[in-house]
């Protein structure tokens, strides 16, 4: 798994950079720590969410309660919902492959009013 070709067979490994790039750079905008963006990011889930805390030190707890005092604007919530979420594999994200859409509608896919 560790060669180049076989990268795309690690979707897990793509999505986790795309979060932890997403909550970086939303760290970079409101001058907060990373773990604050994310524990803030939770509050802003319509599913309730209550996070684990796994601070070991006083300090890395002070950091994350920071994360109460911090308002994400709408553009910054919408790119990291944009970076975590979830492409649909086989058997959902096959019927958006033209070929299924025809075989399924009967050739009939591009002329439907939808």
């Amino acid at each position: 798994m560790s060669k180049e070709g076989m990268k795309e067979f690690l979707p897990e490994e793509q999505g986790a950079t795309r979060i932890i790039s997403a909550v970086k750079a939303v760290s970079k905008q409101t001058g907060s720590s990373m773990a604050q963006v994310a524990l803030a990011w939770l509050r802003y889930q319509t599913v309730p969410v209550i996070p684990i805390i796994g601070a070991r030190k006083v300090s890395q707890l002070q950091d994350n309660l920071g994360s109460l005092d911090l308002e994400l604007s709408a553009e910054q919530l919408k790119s990291l919902d944009g970076a975590s979420r979830i492409e649909l594999e086989f058997p959902q994200g096959i019927y958006e492959r033209e070929t299924v859409r025809a075989i399924r509608y009967g050739g009939t896919w591009d002329r439907l009013l939808l």
